[in-house]
C-alpha cells in the first residue's frame, strides 16, 4: 500500500515552530513537532535547531512527500527565526531566502494555504508586542526550480510554498490506478460526460464552478490510462480540470504511453 507524506509548507512550518519553540524555551529541542494542518494534525520530525543569539534561532527539516512522485524529496528546509519589538509592524513577517521563489511583484512565494499554516502554528506562541521574522530558505531551491514551470508561472529563483492541503497523497502511485478505474467505470453508468479532476486543486476549481459532483473522477497522474478507459466505456465527453503546471508537465509526460498501449490490446 502506497505512503502518504506532506506537502512542502507543512515542512517550512515545522521548522519556523521548532526554532522559534527553542528560541522561547531554551532547553526545547524537539525531534518532533506537532502541528496543526487545519484540519488534520501531524508530528514533524526536526533534523538540527540551533539558537543563534538571543534574539534568533534556526532549525532544518527534510521534505518527505510519502509516495509520491515529488521532486523535493529529502530537500532540506531552513527556517530563521528573529524576534524585535513590534513597533507598528504585524506580530508575524515572512521572508523568502535562498532557494525560496519570488513573485513578480518581489513577494515570497508563500500562498494562501501556507499563511494560513504559519499563522495557525506561530501567531499564539509569539509573545506580546514583538514581532517574530521568519526566513524560510532550500539550499537546493534554485537548482530544483531549473526543472519546474515555475518562471513560466511568475515565480522566480526558487521553489514555492504551494499547496491547498497538508497531506501529500501518492495519487500517482500504480496501486492508485485501479482504484481510479473503478470509480471511473461506476461513474460512466450514470454520467456519460464525466469531469476528470487532478488532485484538490481540480476538485476545489469543480467546486467552485459548480460542477456535478457525481459526474467527478479523480486521476492523479494516470490521465492517459483513464481517458482510454473512458473510451472504451463509450464516454460522450471528459472536461479535464487542475493546476495549469500540471497539466502542462503530464501533457508532455510520456509515462503513460505504456500503460495505454496495454490497455488498448
Amino acid at each position: 500500500m502506497s505512503r502518504t507524506g506532506y506537502t512542502l509548507p507543512v515542512f517550512a512550518v515545522a521548522a519556523a515552530k521548532a526554532a522559534l519553540l527553542h528560541l522561547l524555551y531554551a532547553a526545547d529541542r524537539r525531534s518532533l513537532v506537532s502541528l496543526d494542518l487545519l484540519p488534520e494534525r501531524a508530528e514533524i520530525p526536526i533534523s538540527q535547531v540551533a539558537k543563534l543569539d538571543d534574539a534568533s534561532a534556526l532549525a532544518i527539516t527534510v521534505s518527505d512527500p510519502g509516495d509520491n512522485l515529488d521532486l523535493t524529496r529529502n530537500t532540506p528546509i531552513w527556517a530563521w527565526v528573529t524576534l524585535s519589538d513590534r513597533g507598528d509592524r504585524g506580530p508575524l513577517l515572512l521572508q523568502a531566502g535562498e532557494g525560496l521563489g519570488k513573485t513578480l511583484e518581489g513577494d515570497p512565494a508563500i500562498y494562501s494555504y501556507a499563511r494560513r499554516l504559519f499563522d495557525a502554528n506561530l501567531l499564539a506562541l509569539i509573545p506580546a508586542e514583538r514581532t517574530l521574522t521568519v526566513t524560510i530558505a532550500l539550499p537546493e531551491g534554485r537548482q530544483l526550480a531549473q526543472r519546474t514551470s515555475n518562471e513560466a508561472f511568475g515565480v522566480l529563483e526558487g521553489l514555492s510554498l504551494l499547496g491547498t492541503s497538508g497531506i501529500s497523497k501518492p495519487f500517482s502511485a500504480a496501486d492508485h490506478l485501479e482504484e481510479f478505474r473503478g470509480s471511473l467505470q461506476e461513474t460512466v453508468k450514470t454520467h456519460a460526460d464525466l469531469i476528470f479532476c487532478i488532485g484538490s486543486n481540480g476538485l476545489q476549481v469543480a467546486q467552485r464552478l459548480g460542477l456535478d459532483a457525481a459526474a467527478i473522477v479523480q486521476t492523479g497522474n494516470w490521465i492517459g490510462a483513464l481517458l482510454v478507459e473512458a473510451g472504451l466505456l463509450h464516454a460522450n465527453s471528459v472536461l479535464l480540470l487542475g493546476y495549469h503546471g500540471k497539466l502542462i508537465k503530464l501533457a508532455g509526460a510520456s509515462s503513460t504511453r505504456p500503460v495505454i498501449s496495454q490497455m488498448q490490446s
